[in-house]
């Protein structure tokens, strides 16, 4: 089964990135509730609407009927990874540069974990500026536990005095 659910996963990977204009966030297939449920998580730069997971999934539906790879019932479920999200490649990091964003760290020299929420400044592989109400931190991404994007609502728009 392992190894009939690796290759489902390369498959979908690739097909997704060779046929579509969108990324794959991740890719799932497992057993849920006695079926087996492949889940596709899409993303791009500017975001992921119902037509584009419609579209993605028109494109696998059709691929994996025709190769018939998975010999058995299965559900596909295309969707992005949403608003808070959590960051699994260095592009989730990159495009959330000046972005609110909940850390959890593990910190090597006290030996504990940390969990807050800073602005991200900076991203690099080898270092992360946040920027805290205490200021600006650096730690590296190997002390990244976890990173999640944080949904901030927009600023409503002042209202216009009225004249008199």
């Amino acid at each position: 089964m392992e190894e009939l659910t690796q290759q489902v996963i390369d498959v979908v990977w690739r097909l997704v990135e060779e046929k579509t204009p969108y990324e794959v966030y991740d890719v799932a297939f497992r057993q849920m509730n006695r079926q087996m449920v492949l889940t596709v998580y899409i993303d791009s730069p500017d975001g992921i609407t119902i037509r584009d997971c419609e579209t993605v999934s028109r494109t696998l539906s059709d691929y994996l009927d025709q190769n018939d790879l998975i010999h058995r019932a299965y559900t596909l479920e295309v969707s992005s990874p949403g608003i808070e999200r959590l960051f699994k490649r260095q592009v989730d990091y990159e495009r959330h540069v000046g972005k609110l964003v909940k850390w959890r760290l593990y910190d090597k020299a006290k030996k504990k974990k940390e969990v807050f929420q800073a602005r991200l400044q900076q991203f690099s592989p080898e270092k992360i500026v946040v920027s805290t109400e205490k200021g600006l931190r650096e730690f590296e991404l190997g002390d990244v536990l976890e990173a999640r994007a944080v949904f901030e609502f927009p600023a409503k728009p002042k209202k216009k005095g009225k004249k008199g």
